[in-house]
């Protein structure tokens, strides 16, 4: 009897979450249809990983989730925009200047270098969001704080792209769960992952002073 309500309480707590998956995946296409899309998708994305990060810390799910979506996704407009652009910008800039290295340039030490700079990136962008959550900075130390995550973070940031690997292996063979909420299942590695590495981060810092 107590096996069965066990499994009836995981059921429960399961569904719950999926449930809830499924409204911050509405909010956020809600919002980011409503921002133009590009200037969207930052500040709800960033929404959903504040989300995560008060489950996180056990401060419970909103009573309202549809007016606290509201009022963070327009507190983290600006700022996060401010990043998301910033980021984008670097990516494409390192992206365009692989392309030229090897159409034009071909030089393979070059291309090896430019190569790393954008895999650098493109890890510092699991972090960027994160770090605008947590803490409150000057713009470009957000990226400073980013890049110092990745270095000391290396389980975390393999345990993170192993989780978005694994999402999209699961999302390949259950497509279903893409209608329930595809854009928090994505999210939900990346803000665990990054959350534990910003805990370390702090518990280092605290143990130096």
């Amino acid at each position: 009897m107590k096996q069965s309500n066990g499994l009836y309480h995981v059921s429960y707590q399961v569904g719950e979450w999926l449930l809830h998956c499924l409204k911050l995946q509405f909010l956020w296409f809600y919002w980011v249809l409503r921002y133009g899309i590009f200037l969207g998708i930052f500040p709800a994305t960033a929404t959903i990983i504040q989300a995560f990060f008060d489950s996180f810390q056990k401060k419970g799910r909103p009573a309202a989730l549809k007016s606290w979506f509201r009022t963070v996704v327009k507190k983290n407009f600006r700022r996060a925009n401010q990043l998301g652009a910033m980021q984008v910008g670097l990516l494409l800039f390192l992206w365009l200047e692989l392309r030229i290295s090897s159409t034009f340039i071909q030089n393979s030490l070059l291309h090896f270098f430019l190569l790393l700079l954008f895999i650098s990136a493109l890890l510092i962008s699991l972090y960027l969001l994160p770090v605008y959550l947590r803490y409150d900075l000057p713009l470009l130390h957000y990226f400073k704080q980013a890049v110092i995550l990745m270095v000391i973070s290396v389980p975390q940031t393999i345990a993170m792209i192993l989780g978005i690997l694994v999402t999209t292996i699961i999302l390949t063979f259950l497509p279903i769960l893409l209608v329930i909420g595809f854009v928090p299942f994505f999210l939900f590695p990346n803000s665990w992952f990054s959350f534990q590495a910003i805990q370390r981060s702090e518990s280092l810092l605290i143990k130096e002073t």
